[in-house]
């Protein structure tokens, strides 16, 4: 290889994108945590006053599950964009010493793990719309009892 320098332009993509995501697993896993709580909270409450919360208990179930997948979701594309990342700089390096197709190969691999990662990410993000979503139906219901119980 005549540029060292070229691999950089590469893992570049892939580097960033596993940062990305391992930002993205963070907010994520704070989401989830408080959408535990919120079912939690509701599944403790008086028998009498569970069947008024029954929809946004089905609501924070729901929230909960969609988080579960899109956390599963962004560990796939972490995983793939950092083996991406490996590849990519394993396969210059072995360029340098063995002759032949390596550099491609490790390439095409690396892109196609990029594209499995990309595609996760992508699942990833709309889970977490159909969620947030969620989130917004159960807050304005939740405001509407509220609103409800003052004008009584």
């Amino acid at each position: 290889m005549a540029d060292p320098f070229v691999v950089l332009s590469y893992v570049g993509g892939p580097a960033l994108l596993t940062n990305a995501t391992s930002v993205f697993i963070l907010s994520t896993s704070n989401r989830f945590a408080r959408a535990i709580d919120r079912a939690r909270l509701l599944a403790e409450k008086p028998e009498d006053e569970r069947a008024k919360f029954a929809f946004e208990l089905e609501i924070a179930h729901a929230r909960v599950a969609l988080m579960a997948r899109a956390i599963a979701a962004l560990y796939i594309a972490l995983t793939c964009f950092a083996l991406g990342t490996a590849i990519a700089i394993g396969g210059a390096a072995a360029a340098e010493f063995i002759t032949g197709n390596v550099l491609i190969v490790a390439f095409a691999g690396a892109g196609l793990l990029g594209a499995i990662g990309f595609a996760a990410f992508v699942t990833a993000a709309i889970c977490l719309v159909l969620e947030s979503r969620n989130a917004m139906t159960a807050v304005l219901r939740e405001a509407d009892m509220a609103l409800a119980s003052l004008k009584k």
